[in-house]
């Protein structure tokens, strides 16, 4: 029988834009694909609610923002936040993951792009895209 693929939707969680990455567990591979603009880390709910309609995931996948040292970071509350929001208003199994040097795998990549933009809001899209990769690792 053949397996269907999962659809997960990732999330590198900023406050004032979040990244989105699609990806899907047959191949574990990830792609960017948006970023929205948020406010104090409230994302615009319905240009979400119209990426959700389009993509219809299975699954979703937050970075969770330690500290370095692994301790809780400032911003790891909004996250925690937007998380539960995310299970309760799409009725979706929300999973957090460490992301803990998302964002410097994202500039590394940014910085060997030789074409596209290099702003703030690509950046969240490519860590967003780091953190579903690194999900998909830990669960082979």
């Amino acid at each position: 029988m053949k397996k269907i693929p999962m659809v997960v939707m990732a999330f590198d969680f900023g406050l004032k834009h979040i990244g989105i990455a699609i990806g899907q567990d047959v191949t574990k591979t990830a792609s960017t694909f948006y970023s929205i603009s948020a406010r104090d880390g409230e994302p615009d709910w319905s240009e979400l609610d119209k990426i959700f309609k389009e993509w219809n995931p299975d699954v979703c996948v937050v970075g969770d923002p330690f500290n370095m040292d692994g301790s809780r970071s400032k911003i790891q509350d909004l996250s925690d936040r937007f998380s539960n929001s995310l299970n309760k208003r799409y009725d979706i199994q929300v999973e957090k993951t460490d992301e803990r040097l998302s964002s410097r795998e994202a500039k590394e990549r940014l910085e060997a792009l030789q074409i596209g933009t290099r702003d703030s809001s690509n950046k969240h899209s490519i860590s967003a895209q780091v953190i579903l990769e690194d999900w998909f690792r830990s669960k082979i």
